[in-house]
């Protein structure tokens, strides 16, 4: 969509009216910090992508430039650095003794590292993650709120038709959780 200036200054115009009748200005709207979406994108052949832009503005919002990108079964999946940091300090009160714990927590840091997303909204994948996911030249990539995942678009492919038979169990399912978690803290 295309502003004109005089459009732009209109609705300055209204955001400062609205704000002296004490109503929410444009302005002082709620930041996007979400991750949110599906978008296919280009993976160049030294592995470097763009962010999606609502992606990358949610990033900004929250100051996020680094990424941590995990090695999972079917797709890769990227936190944001602040998210990540508190995935990880629910770690640190593990049983490290605990042969699952420990064996989990060796694969999950084998298969992790850090990306650094430059002042365009890029950041680069490996040759050897972009191997290992048998990326062409294209990818899906999918936000999930607090992460967004990359996948390969036919594997995804393949995916969103299962997640599509299941959705109505799962949906029930995960509206269990929350009343549980909504019961369980009221407590």
């Amino acid at each position: 969509m295309h502003f004109s200036l005089d459009k732009w200054r209109k609705m300055e115009q209204y955001s400062y009216a609205m704000e002296e009748k004490g109503s929410r200005s444009l302005g002082s709207q709620k930041k996007l910090v979400s991750l949110r979406g599906g978008f296919m994108h280009k993976i160049g052949d030294n592995g470097r992508m763009v962010l999606p832009s609502n992606f990358r503005e949610a990033l900004l919002n929250r100051g996020v430039i680094r990424l941590i990108i995990i090695r999972d079964l079917d797709c890769l999946r990227v936190w944001p650095e602040d998210e990540w940091e508190k995935r990880e300090d629910g770690f640190k009160d593990l049983n490290l003794d605990d042969s699952r714990v420990s064996g989990y927590l060796r694969y999950l840091y084998a298969n992790l590292s850090d990306l650094e997303i430059d002042g365009q909204g890029r950041f680069v994948i490996s040759e050897q993650l972009k191997k290992d996911m048998g990326f062409k030249g294209q990818a899906y990539l999918l936000g999930m709120g607090n992460l967004f995942e990359i996948w390969n678009p036919e594997a995804y492919q393949w995916k969103s038709k299962e997640l599509e038979q299941g959705f109505s169990g799962n949906r029930n399912y995960v509206a269990e959780m929350l009343e549980k978690r909504k019961r369980d803290e009221g407590k």
